[in-house]
Order: structure tokens, then C-alpha cells, then sequence
């Protein structure tokens, strides 16, 4: 049985952790907070055969096959680069939900504003249409909770951060959407060159790319 590390006791991660636990993983997670309402959690999840540590900070071990972290952890934080230099494959909770959602065209929206209108404007637009379009990401679902649907979404309208797309190195939109760029992040992604080539590179991966021409980055 393949074993998995998820990084994050949120949303993304819990969703996740059902989504490898329901696929055959032995799945770990962990978290490096501690509260009563993630004891709870814990409680929960550790009753659906998922281990969960809380008040622990990832460290790689040999025998693990995947680590998946949730969007609020750093990429490039020194566990990961060990990860990542052992040769276990790293990636985040969007990446994951895209491999399980590959037979569902998406719509992925970034940008440094304007992300979530965009979104929820465009969810709002296929569902009046008449098609299954929920949006995910930093808005209504996380990705994976759509990957645990019996009935795969119509449509997956995805608002993903720079966060997401640093960690998801497969993921390919039908349609890639820029809504704006300005200094933002930096603290994370250190000069703005860095940060505008991984938004760019979620929009080359995308079939069809609708960029806000009124904006001096994508003239």
C-alpha cells in the first residue's frame, strides 16, 4: 500500500486525506498546531483510518511514497527541500485533485486581484447555462472535496494562488484566465520576475489563455 504525508489540517488537506484514504493510501496527516477544535478533527478523521499528529512539524521519512501540502505552507521550506532532493514526489492539494479530475474541463482563474469575483462570476455563468460548475480553490470547495463526488462537475471553475500553481506542476486548464498583476507575495516569492513566471506558467499550460489587457504586465 503506497503511504502518503499531507501537510495541514484545514479544508484542502482534510479533503485530501479522504481523497487518498477512499484511493488505497495509507494516509498521514499532520498539522503543527494544536486546539480543541483540531483534537475534534483529529478524532474524526483517526476513525476513518487516517493517523493524524498534531503539534508536529513534517519531517521526510524513507518510507514515504507522496507528500501533499495544503496552500498556506511554504514550498520551499527545508522538510520540502529534503523531500523533494530524496526523490519523494511533493506536490499540493490542487495538483492531487487534478489528477482525479482530468476528465473534467476546468477553468483556472489567478491573478494577483481579482481572483474571487472572477471566479464566482464565471461559476455563476455556467451554472445559469445549466451546467454542473462549482467553483473551488480559495472560494467554495476545496479541490478535492469535488474529486469526492460520485458525479464528477461539468466544469471545475478553480480560483488558484500563486501558492497552487508553484505546487502543481501538471495541472493544464482548458481555459487559463489572468485577471491582474502588482507586487504581492514577495515575502514568499522574493522579486516580482519570480512571481510573474509561476502565474505565467499556469496560463502556458492552458489551452485557450484570456489575459485583462488593461493591465501594463500583460500588454
Amino acid at each position: 500500500m503506497p503511504k502518503t504525508h499531507i501537510i495541514g489540517l484545514g479544508k484542502s488537506g482534510v479533503a485530501a486525506a479522504r481523497l487518498l484514504k477512499k484511493n488505497g493510501w495509507e494516509v498521514e496527516l499532520s498539522d503543527r498546531n494544536t486546539s480543541d477544535s483540531l483534537e475534534q478533527q483529529q478524532q474524526q478523521l483517526t476513525q476513518e483510518g487516517i493517523t493524524v499528529k498534531l503539534g508536529y512539524s513534517f519531517e521526510p521519512e524513507t518510507s514515504l511514497d507522496l507528500v501533499v501540502v495544503s496552500p498556506g505552507v511554504p514550498w520551499d521550506i527545508p522538510p520540502l527541500q529534503r523531500a523533494r532532493e530524496s526523490g519523494i514526489e511533493t506536490i499540493g492539494e490542487m495538483e492531487l485533485a487534478w489528477r482525479y479530475l482530468k476528465s473534467s474541463p476546468w477553468v483556472g482563474i489567478t491573478g494577483t486581484n481579482g481572483k474571487t469575483t472572477t471566479t464566482a462570476l464565471v461559476a455563476a455563468i455556467f451554472q445559469t447555462a445549466g451546467l454542473n460548475a462549482p467553483a473551488c480553490g480559495n472560494i467554495g470547495y476545496a479541490a478535492c472535496e469535488l474529486a469526492l463526488l460520485e458525479t464528477p462537475p461539468d466544469w471545475v471553475i478553480a480560483e488558484i494562488s500563486s501558492y497552487q500553481i508553484e505546487s502543481s506542476s501538471t495541472l493544464a486548464p482548458q481555459i487559463g484566465v489572468w485577471t491582474t498583476l502588482t507586487p504581492d507575495h514577495l515575502s514568499r516569492h522574493h522579486t516580482i520576475e519570480n512571481y510573474f513566471n509561476i502565474k505565467a506558467s499556469l496560463l502556458n499550460r492552458s489551452q485557450i489563455q484570456v489575459f485583462n489587457s488593461d493591465d501594463s504586465y500583460m500588454r
